[in-house]
């Protein structure tokens, strides 16, 4: 037993890594959703949010949700390395999942870019929870 828990000690991972890449986080504009009519009270509901990635070092990242009583301001979060990107627009499809916690509507604010004064733009969707 001692000897095993010595060999793992022993043996180490290298954290180092031989790469100099950065990453950043950057916002993609959503380009469409596909939403329910109507949320059921307490069930996990999955939401297809349709963007773009507009180079070869974007990635996913995962979406950031903000609340405000049943309002959502949801917008997309790509990661990006520095790495020799090449020029590519990728049509891309992730899922949301979201729980109808509440009752009576939810109002989605899905981030879809900014205007020419620099104004934050967003799809709206008002869905109603049934029971």
């Amino acid at each position: 037993m001692i000897l095993a828990i010595a060999m793992v000690s022993l043996n180490s991972c290298d954290i180092e890594d031989d790469t100099n890449s950065i990453v950043n986080y950057q916002l993609l504009p959503v380009l469409e959703v596909e939403m329910p009519r109507q949320f059921v009270f307490g069930e996990i509901h999955t939401i297809p949010v349709i963007f773009e990635y507009t180079n070869t070092c974007e990635s996913f990242a995962g979406f950031e949700v903000s609340s405000d009583l049943n309002e959502r301001l949801v917008t997309v979060v790509a990661s990006v390395t520095d790495d020799n990107c090449g020029e590519a627009i990728q049509r891309t499809q992730q899922d949301l999942r979201f729980l109808a916690a509440s009752n009576g509507t939810y109002v989605f604010k899905f981030f879809t870019g900014l205007d020419a004064n620099n104004e934050p733009t967003y799809l709206e969707y008002t869905i109603p929870v049934v029971e």
